[in-house]
């Protein structure tokens, strides 16, 4: 049982990375902890991901109509009186138009499967209970069945992509929280809501409500999902709970008239302290992909496309490191490198989401200069890598700042009170 590199995570990072490297002719190996399909969160997917689905070779699969187009994302204010909508056709660097909302379940298990299909080892309901990296030895990795016996697999390198639990990270003592993020989540779905036609169904709706943000995904059929997201501290003592839920969105006017006569159809599930990063994302022999690495608050639905870009360059990273026989730390630098400046560039516009001044511009965007297309481009994942984005985004948070002080659009006062207390 020896491999090119085990993969720690069937999620999208692992099967991502684990069908790049098979499509290399690459040995690889998934250890997914549990049997999909399964639940997970994270149904909005960003325009930029599509081409990495083409290039992956499962877009025919996602194309098939089992999953609703998504042309815009909008902000909304709580009590629905103001809303603003970025189409990411109207973006300043051209793109891709759409993306998809997806049920995770379906989605995930597509592109494990198509991992599988391109030449992968998947197994599932084995869990990585022992690992060990040498540089001289390569890496010994004990996997645990379903069924209690362990085996012990051999390889060249190890992926960790086991998402927000992080297995390298909190083992190595890596991990560190987002002290700026220290958010809660409770969230579940619902039959019946009331949702728009056309073009526009897929859509989500981001509410600002006064301490944090909701979302409004809604899904194939008649389901949507529907979440809310705040500082831990803003719960004081109370349990966000299914009581919690109901109470948060019968006090939000615009949740309110959406679901009403809705029908709740999942549990109501609850994440806390989940923004975080990785002091390090490689080091000899091993790598981190997606979450694993790196967790950002998913104001804007930058999950999913974080974690598979960070896949396609890992891939590289991966094989290049395989043909040379070259697999110290040294080597993987540029990948982190350039993933942490992608992560850093979406977690600076989210700390500034939390602001009311910031939310405050997204509802009413300039068109001077572009910035309006510029902030439409990063919502889409598009332009990361583009001057012309990058300084107009720069430009985005200047005003912002001046915005704090200076009435440059109407303001939230609710939101600024919240904010202050």
């Amino acid at each position: 049982m020896s491999w090119d590199v085990i993969v720690i995570g069937g999620g999208p990072s692992g099967s991502t990375l684990a069908a790049r490297l098979a499509q290399a002719g690459r040995r690889v190996v998934v250890f997914e902890k549990e049997r999909f399909p399964r639940f997970h969160i994270g149904e909005s997917l960003l325009p930029c991901s599509m081409p990495l689905f083409r290039e992956l070779g499962v877009l025919p699969k996602l194309e098939d109509g089992r999953f609703l187009r998504k042309y815009a994302a909008e902000f909304v204010t709580a009590d629905g009186s103001q809303k603003q909508r970025y189409a990411f056709a109207e973006g300043l660097v051209p793109g891709t138009p759409s993306a998809f909302e997806v049920d995770r379940a379906e989605f995930d298990q597509v592109l494990l499967e198509h991992a599988e299909a391109a030449g992968a080892r998947v197994e599932q309901e084995s869990t990585v209970v022992r690992f060990e990296c040498d540089l001289e030895r390569g890496v010994d990795v004990v996997v645990r069945a379903a069924d209690g016996s362990e085996a012990t697999h051999h390889a060249e390198m190890l992926v960790d992509a086991s998402g927000q639990s992080a297995l390298l990270p909190s083992r190595l003592g890596l991990r560190e929280m987002e002290p700026l993020l220290r958010n809660f989540a409770v969230f579940s779905h619902f039959d019946g809501a009331a949702r728009a036609s056309g073009e526009r169904e897929g859509d989500i709706s981001v509410v600002l409500v006064n301490e944090g943000w909701g979302w409004v995904i809604p899904l194939r059929g008649d389901r949507t999902s529907v979440g809310l997201v705040g500082p831990a501290k803003g719960l004081r003592g109370v349990k966000p709970d299914e009581a919690f839920l109901d109470e948060r969105m019968r006090a939000t006017p615009y949740l309110a008239e959406r679901f009403a006569g809705a029908r709740r159809v999942a549990p109501v599930r609850t994440i806390s302290d989940w923004s975080y990063k990785s002091r390090a994302l490689a080091g000899d022999r091993w790598l981190l992909v997606g979450d694993a690495g790196a967790f950002i608050d998913p104001v804007f639905s930058t999950g999913v496309y974080i974690g598979m870009t960070g896949a396609f360059d890992a891939a590289r990273a991966l094989d290049q490191a395989l043909r040379t026989r070259r697999f110290q730390r040294s080597e993987f630098l540029p990948y982190e490198r350039r993933m942490r400046a992608l992560v850093g560039t979406y977690t600076e516009f989210v700390k500034g989401f939390y602001t009311p001044e910031f939310a405050e511009l997204l509802l009413h965007p300039s068109d001077a200069l572009g910035l309006r297309a510029a902030v439409t481009s990063l919502l889409a994942g598009h332009g990361t890598k583009s001057f012309g984005i990058g300084i107009r985004v720069a430009l985005f948070h200047l005003l912002v700042r001046a915005n704090r002080r200076l009435p440059l659009v109407p303001r939230l006062p609710e939101r600024r009170a919240a904010h202050e207390t």
